[in-house]
């Protein structure tokens, strides 16, 4: 049965004549009659009778013209807002990123980008694990952009034939530590302490994050001893102010710790590390809302620059 044919029935029933019906419906008349036939067929019974002049329904037709009006107007809502909810998720700029930077980066950043950009719509994912999990998701489609911390002495690998990247800001990865009662640092890097340093550990299997390198080339003459592992910042964060280790987090997590004395410094500014934050598109798709996001990224960055 198809949706044509029961609006096939509906005109004839308004129309009460085979020709008018045929024309409002854009089909010859034979055509037509061929289409009540097979809805007649489909049903089981003569829907129409035919003697009558003007034609009319018969018993069982007017009652089946209740039900096609029922299921057309219902087809025909549907489709409407199944296409507006398509509408709205094509407008919509598809982000994958990690959980520290859809927390506190991502809504500044998107709030600053609106007098440069048309869309107020996002979807933000954070549940990819690894670099190269994040890149296939924008190579299949997945998501539209990427945005991470990316080791600028180091970086990771990405094919430059598939994958375009802009340089949104960088961000310090600071060394904090709980203070004691007199407000010291309960351990102060500087100093080399001579007995193990408990060390809270932000777990990424992300080849970016450049702690432990920097651990090794500046203090490689110090014991860290891990006492806990969690691979969502603000936990090892939490533990920091517990006072359970020394941390490496970013800075727009502990400014607020930092001014109220919740944490202070484990080590100077020399000791900080700074990471860049990037975002990542695919070559290979060109949409106009992504390729319009794009374009307002470069303009920002160009506006910054003059």
């Amino acid at each position: 049965m198809e949706i044509k044919w029961l609006e096939d029935l509906l005109a004839l029933a308004a129309s009460g004549n085979f020709r008018i019906a045929a024309e409002q419906r854009n089909v010859s008349q034979p055509a037509f009659s061929r289409r009540i036939q097979a809805l007649e067929a489909w049903v089981g019974t003569c829907l129409v009778d035919r003697k009558s002049q003007p034609a009319c329904l018969t018993d069982a037709g007017a009652t089946f013209a209740v039900v096609a009006q029922t299921i057309v107007s219902a087809a025909y809502h549907s489709r409407e807002d199944i296409l507006a909810k398509v509408s709205l998720e094509k407008q919509k700029i598809r982000f994958s990123t990690l959980s520290t930077l859809a927390q506190y980066f991502m809504p500044a950043w998107l709030k600053d980008l609106q007098p440069f950009i048309d869309t107020d719509q996002f979807v933000v994912r954070t549940d990819f694990e690894t670099i190269p999990q994040y890149l296939v998701g924008l190579e299949e489609n997945v998501v539209d952009l990427f945005i991470s911390y990316e080791n600028p002495k180091a970086g990771f690998y990405s094919d430059p034939k598939k994958f375009t990247s802009l340089t949104l800001g960088q961000e310090a990865l600071v060394p904090v530590v709980a203070p004691d009662a007199t407000g010291a640092p309960l351990w102060w890097l500087p100093d080399r302490p001579t007995d193990p340093v408990p060390y809270l550990h932000t777990a990424s299997s992300l080849s970016l994050w450049p702690v432990a390198g920097h651990l090794e080339k500046h203090y490689g003459d110090l014991t860290f001893t891990t006492v806990y592992e969690a691979c969502i910042a603000t936990s090892v964060k939490a533990m920091a102010v517990e006072g359970y280790g020394v941390a490496w987090i970013p800075s727009f997590m502990v400014a607020d710790d930092l001014a109220n004395g919740r944490l202070v410094r484990a080590a100077g500014i020399a000791d900080d590390i700074i990471v860049d934050i990037n975002i990542y598109r695919c070559k290979d798709f060109n949409e106009p809302k992504v390729a319009a996001f794009w374009r307002a990224l470069l303009e920002k960055q160009v506006g910054s620059v003059t």
